[in-house]
């Protein structure tokens, strides 16, 4: 019914091998899982994104992070101020966009994060904001 898994706009191996399929010799179309995100959407399973704020493998938060993700910084800022939410909500947005109707999984018991991340879980980004939020972070579109 539900596969969870670490997903975040930085670390989407399983979302940017699709995007960069047909790339060869690029890092990013590598696939990682098997297919594990067709395999989910064809069963109908959902996909639950854990640590959705983490920069890889328990390397931290991106969020605030200028040094490492100065340009996904400000278009999270760019998109905070346009919906008025926090640039946590739409890193939560960009997941629940995915047409994979992916849920987050939050991990926290802060009232104030749980608000943030609601505030951006019905977002209506477009196609052109959540592709610009992938590239943002680092990936690239062919």
């Amino acid at each position: 019914m539900a596969n969870q898994v670490q997903l975040s706009i930085t670390h989407c191996p399983m979302i940017a091998s699709g995007i960069a399929a047909d790339m060869a010799g690029l890092d990013q179309s590598l696939d990682r899982d098997n297919g594990l995100l067709d395999y989910a959407r064809l069963r109908r399973t959902t996909v639950q994104a854990w640590s959705p704020f983490q920069k890889g493998f328990f390397d931290g938060v991106f969020i605030g992070d200028r040094d490492n993700y100065r340009e996904l910084n400000a278009v999270l800022d760019e998109w905070a101020a346009k919906y008025e939410v926090t640039p946590t909500g739409i890193a939560v947005a960009w997941i629940t966009r995915h047409p994979a109707n992916m849920q987050v999984v939050l991990g926290t018991t802060n009232p104030g994060r749980v608000a943030e991340s609601a505030a951006g879980s019905e977002l209506p980004l477009t196609r052109e904001e959540w592709y610009r939020l992938f590239r943002a972070a680092g990936h690239t579109l062919p």
